[in-house]
């Protein structure tokens, strides 16, 4: 019996492309995504895609969504604007382009107080990254046992479309539990899963949940990352030993995902498989929102610096990861895998598609929505997603 995966890109508001292409597949398929598909997948702009079609909601629905509220999200498009002074006077000149306040205000509209865990069918993954212990955070709807918790599903989305030099990191609470691995009068070995960084933890607390020494508290004043060594004060009154339960109040320091995985289809594939399914029967279903055309000529790159790198960089990272990740998902699944994509050119209506994640003009929306239309009506599109639903 075929697992299916569908794997939805970053992109911003270009994210409507995916919203556009899912929507004529619904109609193919002829029953709501998230009874076709057991495993979705999203990361950015992929993850608020990903999020609601496994919460329910229609394709239809999640187009008029970009249609309505992206102006919400991205309320201006030039930096230098007398609507961001409130950001450059929290956070200084070089403060993000936008304030998270739009974003977290629509996410909450769409998911009110639907919860992560709330999800138990299609399996939902979402792709995020921890600039603290700088590794990503894969959100899983089925994994009850993780730092992050029940987190509101809203708080995910933003966690995974928190874009660099767009939005701020957002901070999202977490706790990480593990098995004392010795003690002292004023110390505690933390277990191999936690942290080998210097200081990562300090001022941390720490808590004993379990076993010896049990219901204590106390901060960590000191964490050396190499010995996994927490200096804790006051002095423990009962020493934690190796039958101790240990549980720290920590945050993540999350932003886009796309920084690790733009295009998450292999990360699906990988936790398909972990979850014990047999490679021959994942079948993914990965969707692009436009391949950027937009040439940075020999001549500026050589002689760019900081400033002018900031923003194109997340695009050329983003481009890269979704790129990689489709090479690696491509080897494992080999033709079991579409990949919807087209180039973000003239070619397929004559008209102007913008590769900017936040040009939510009324009339880049409409280009972005009649190439997407077109680009699904071509034959061979067409044969392949035959062959795709009914194989």
């Amino acid at each position: 019996m075929p697992f299916n995966i569908l794997s939805l890109d970053g992109g911003g508001i270009r994210g409507i492309v995916a919203a556009k292409m899912l929507s004529i597949i619904e109609k193919e398929i002829k029953a709501p995504l998230n009874e076709y598909f057991q495993l979705i997948t999203g990361t950015s702009t992929g993850s608020i895609l990903a999020a609601a079609i496994a919460s329910g909601r229609s394709s239809e629905e999640i187009v008029d969504l970009y249609k309505q509220q992206s102006s919400i999200i991205f309320p201006y498009r030039k930096r230098f604007t007398l609507k961001r002074l409130p950001l450059i006077f929290k956070h200084g000149i070089s403060a993000p382009k936008y304030s998270e306040a739009g974003l977290i205000q629509v996410l909450q509209g769409v998911f009110g107080n639907t919860a992560l865990f709330d999800i138990t069918s299609p399996l939902l993954l979402i792709i995020s990254f921890d600039t603290v212990e700088r590794e990503p955070i894969f959100f899983k709807s089925w994994r009850q046992d993780k730092a992050y918790g029940n987190v509101p599903l809203w708080e995910v989305c933003v966690c995974s479309a928190s874009a660099p030099t767009y939005f701020p990191a957002h901070k999202l609470n977490r706790r990480i539990n593990g098995t004392t691995q010795d003690g002292f009068s004023d110390a505690i070995i933390l277990d191999n899963a936690a942290a080998s960084v210097d200081n990562i933890y300090n001022n941390m607390q720490i808590s004993i949940i379990n076993g010896t020494g049990s219901s204590q508290t106390r901060t960590i004043k000191k964490y050396i990352g190499s010995t996994r060594r927490g200096v804790v004060y006051p002095a423990w009154d009962k020493i934690p030993d190796k039958t101790s339960i240990y549980s720290i109040k920590s945050l993540y320091s999350a932003i886009d995902g796309g920084v690790a995985a733009n295009n998450p289809s292999s990360c699906a594939v990988a936790e398909a498989l972990r979850l014990g399914y047999p490679i021959e029967d994942i079948r993914v279903l990965s969707i692009g929102t436009g391949e950027r055309t937009r040439v940075i000529p020999f001549e500026k790159a050589q002689h760019w610096g900081l400033i002018q790198w900031a923003q194109p960089l997340i695009g050329i990272l983003f481009d890269g990861s979704s790129e990689i990740y489709e090479y690696i998902t491509k080897q494992i699944a080999h033709r079991r895998i579409l990949r919807l994509q087209f180039k973000l050119d003239r070619e397929l209506t004559g008209k102007r598609l913008s590769d900017d994640i936040d040009d939510v003009s009324p009339e880049n929306i409409a280009n972005l929505l009649e190439a997407a239309q077109v680009y699904m009506q071509q034959p061979d599109i067409q044969k392949s997603l035959h062959k795709f639903i009914n194989s």
